[in-house]
């Protein structure tokens, strides 16, 4: 009896394997006639496309980046294809989809923003984060001037400063964004060579700013140096930050007066060294 029963339980399970891979199998196909019923049909046919945030990009061009367009089927691209898509247009940070089942379509974005210009063959003209938004003709008083820097890959789209070497020169651009100095909007020239830096304020003072090192601490004392010359109305010319142990402070008339015994020296340590104590 036993010996009957062997060959039968293993035509059962094979029975039973098939029954299984069938209706997986036809559950697969039901679910592929489905999508692709779907996918042919004019139910998801994009009938209307607003397109908000945009000020410098023109509908159009973010339209046909996103691949988006009255007639087209919306689920023949991926929405995080059409939104990486829309966030190459140089000038676009952020993008978002939004689709309804009316066949309307709303594509939001969010632009960058000039934040510095570098004088090349033209002007570059580079946001916060550091990529080439343009190629521009003229140049702008209203965007910091980058000096020094040699831009390889000048295409919109492009980053500056993406290599090792230049960390410490981005990480000098980040820190003086940083609202705890105050000098935002009071920088309008900054100078990044190998080694040292060099800034020139809104009113033409130039900031011997020097290397790389101690940047935070070198920051907030020019914040405070330049907060007392504002308020004693000095006629400030030149801030060296690393001659000598303190920062010195080169006025007009010191530049008048200088005489071998150095006197204006002291006087302008004394400046400092009253600085360095609010610190």
């Amino acid at each position: 009896m036993e010996k009957h029963r062997k060959p039968r339980r293993k035509l059962n399970k094979r029975k039973r394997y098939f029954r299984i891979f069938s209706r997986f199998f036809m559950l697969f196909l039901f679910t592929y006639l489905i999508i692709f019923a779907l996918r042919n049909s004019n139910i998801f046919n994009i009938s209307n496309v607003i397109v908000e945030g945009n000020n410098k990009v023109s509908i159009s061009e973010i339209k046909k980046a996103a691949g988006i367009e009255r007639g087209n089927k919306y689920f023949e691209v991926a929405k995080k294809d059409r939104i990486s898509n829309i966030k190459n247009i140089p000038y676009i940070k952020d993008a978002d989809i939004k689709y309804s089942l009316g066949g309307d379509v709303k594509i939001i974005v969010k632009e960058r923003t000039p934040y510095y210009q570098i004088e090349s063959s033209e002007y570059l003209l580079v946001d916060e984060e550091f990529r080439i938004l343009e190629n521009s003709d003229s140049k702008s008083e209203n965007l910091i001037n980058l000096i020094g820097l040699n831009v390889e890959d000048p295409q919109p789209g492009k980053y500056i400063l993406n290599f090792k070497e230049d960390e410490e020169k981005k990480n000098l651009l980040i820190e003086l964004k940083n609202p705890d100095y105050k000098l935002q909007g009071n920088i309008k020239d900054i100078e990044l060579l190998d080694s040292i830096a060099t800034f020139v304020t809104i009113d033409g003072i130039k900031i011997e700013f020097g290397s790389y090192s101690n940047i935070s601490y070198k920051l907030k004392m020019l914040s405070l140096i330049l907060e007392d010359i504002k308020n004693t109305d000095k006629n400030a010319l030149t801030i060296q930050m690393e001659k000598g142990e303190n920062p010195i402070l080169i006025t007009d008339d010191s530049e008048k007066n200088k005489s071998s015994d150095d006197k204006n020296d002291d006087k302008d340590k004394r400046y400092v060294e009253k600085s360095k104590e609010n610190v």
